[in-house]
């Protein structure tokens, strides 16, 4: 029997009985109809696009007004124009970066910046007093700013949406499911269902169970999408540090309005260009219609065909689809760990009519396994099934039908596509080397700085959690030197955090952190070095990659494979 990926972790998820929801912390009848007070402190034209500062009163706190500046941007002689209020990523003071964006789309668009001064954005939520906790001030903040666009005439304020990165998804989730004049949404990353998984210092500073209850019926961003129909997508990066898949996916699944999700495999807090595009050009469905709406798909079928497990899923849109994909991540799902560093296998799924098909390799008949399907349409646009998490025995397949030992390195080959994405996803420091080569492949360079200390690098290995691995590489440098290469073990996150320990039943007494080094003598000629990582009981996210020179010379690395050991 299928597994929905959520279903044994609900234990700490609270909902409300009624059917009509009642806000517990937003008086919206204030935000929508309190007086601004708002002006325009300047404006200036770049091309054709109007960009304003503007200032407004968000309330009124302790005896004084909050004053809020905020940034507008839109086409020159806009009026009735859709609008898009943006949510700004890591809670960043407003800039003129996704006003302008949109702007030259077709669009009203404005940023504010919050008031930390007021309230301080990185204390725990405060449970006591929920509405008056920084959270929530934050979020009247910004539909405050709704108020505003709603005020102007350059704006129909039947066609606004709200969008956002990273914390500006997590409160793009909540004031859509927030604020009535919201007819679409996105996010970059972030969902609600914190206690399912998230590094927010708001939520991670908790201290009780009681204090998670408060938080999932005042703030969670996932608890007003219970009940307001808004169409809301949502991107997820499978191996997000800030927003863990449970908890978008759970966000997704019960939301009751028309919605998408985007899982992409193997990154984390960035994604290709594509799946930008596919988020920005969410709003041209609803506010524009202008594009055709997303394809949907069906849930997961998996079933047993001899010796095989097959899993397929149906499509229906009017968007070509180009590919599909079925994922599978081998290896012990849990709750608050192994998110971070669990690997991703995609297999390529067959297309006929709309139904996509494809078998799940069989590596050990009792490992759990966490498997999607997803669809590529032409424009490079995803969408993701539901995750399901199964056992091959679930299904009566009692041997492994597949000996491959997957390479678990994301980066298969150091080409222009891989520099690329290490670009989107803030990997810098490295040298891409296409003149120097192993196999026809290209080099990473790395330059040691040219003092006396020596540096290193280090690079995310991906794994499969509750087994052993195998590193291999291949290295060369301009002399002969000796190579420190270290597979270093990961703790788990907000392993100090009081809450975290509660919710992932984790003890006081810290799991010893494994460590596998070797020394190698490296020169002028490629040579595979190899070390053995064997699994010990540790309770451990994944591993890391370092590697650190004895001396500042210049080496190449060509190839990493990072290879899990299968129980026989």
């Amino acid at each position: 029997m299928n597994k929905y990926i959520l279903c044994f972790f609900i234990g700490t998820l609270l909902a409300f009985a009624q059917p009509d929801f009642v806000d517990p912390i937003f008086n919206m009848d204030s935000i929508i109809n309190e007086p601004l007070d708002a002006k325009i402190i300047s404006e200036k034209k770049k091309e054709n696009i109007v960009i304003q500062e503007v200032e407004f009163t968000s309330e009124q706190y302790q005896g004084k007004l909050v004053r809020i500046y905020g940034i507008v941007a839109f086409p020159e002689g806009a009026k009735n124009l859709p609008a898009i209020f943006w949510s700004q990523g890591g809670m960043a003071p407003a800039n003129t970066g996704m006003p302008e964006l949109f702007a030259k789309r077709g669009y009203v668009c404005m940023c504010v910046t919050l008031p930390h001064s007021t309230w301080n954005p990185w204390i725990a939520f405060n449970t006591k007093n929920p509405e008056d906790a920084n959270m929530t001030h934050f979020a009247i903040a910004q539909m405050r700013a709704i108020t505003y666009l709603s005020s102007i005439q350059e704006v129909d304020p039947e066609k606004i949406g709200v969008g956002g990165s990273s914390y500006g998804g997590f409160f793009s989730t909540l004031i859509a499911g927030a604020d009535p004049r919201i007819k679409c949404g996105m996010s970059f990353f972030a969902g609600g269902n914190m206690a399912l998984g998230t590094n927010l210092p708001q939520f991670t500073k908790l201290q009780t169970t009681q204090d998670v209850e408060v938080w999932n019926r005042t703030i969670d961003p996932a608890l007003r999408l219970k009940y307001k129909k808004v169409p809301f997508l949502w991107g997820v990066a499978s191996n997000d540090n800030w927003f863990y898949l449970p908890s978008v996916v759970k966000t997704y699944q019960d939301s009751i309005g028309e919605k998408r999700i985007a899982i992409v495999p193997m990154w984390e807090h960035g994604f290709p260009e594509e799946i930008d595009e596919q988020l920005f050009s969410w709003f041209d469905i609803y506010l524009k219609q202008s594009r055709k709406p997303y394809n949907q798909v069906s849930d997961l079928s998996i079933q047993k065909k001899g010796t095989k497990l097959i899993a397929s899923w149906n499509f229906k849109g009017e968007n070509k689809v180009k590919t599909a994909e079925l994922v599978v991540s081998y290896g012990k799902v849990s709750l608050w760990k192994y998110w971070l560093h669990r690997d991703y296998v995609s297999f390529p799924a067959k297309i006929q009519g709309n139904t996509a098909t494809g078998e799940i390799p069989v590596v050990e008949p009792d490992i759990e396994m966490l498997v999607f399907g997803n669809i590529i349409d032409e424009n490079g646009f995803l969408t993701s099934t539901v995750p399901v998490l199964i056992k091959a025995t679930d299904y009566g397949i009692k041997k492994a039908n597949c000996k491959t030992q997957f390479n678990l390195f994301q980066w298969k080959t150091f080409d222009k596509e891989t520099e690329k994405n290490f670009g989107r996803m803030g990997m810098t420091g490295f040298v891409f080397d296409y003149e120097t080569k192993k196999d026809g492949m290209p080099s990473l360079m790395i330059e040691p700085q040219k003092t006396k200390s020596t540096t290193h690098i280090a690079l995310k290995l991906h794994n499969v959690p509750l087994r052993s691995h195998v590193l291999k590489m291949w290295v060369k440098a301009e002399k002969p030197m000796e190579l420190l290469v270290s597979v270093k073990g990961v703790e788990l996150p907000n392993s100090r955090s009081d809450i975290v320990r509660i919710l992932r039943q984790q003890g006081t007494d810290r799991t010893s952190i494994p460590e596998y080094s070797k020394k190698f003598t490296i020169d002028q000629k490629w040579k595979m070095l190899e070390i053995e990582c064997p699994y010990n009981n540790e309770d451990i996210e994944g591993y890391n990659l370092v590697i650190q020179p004895e001396h500042p010379i210049i080496f190449w690395i060509n190839k990493i494979v990072f290879q899990p050991v299968w129980k026989k």
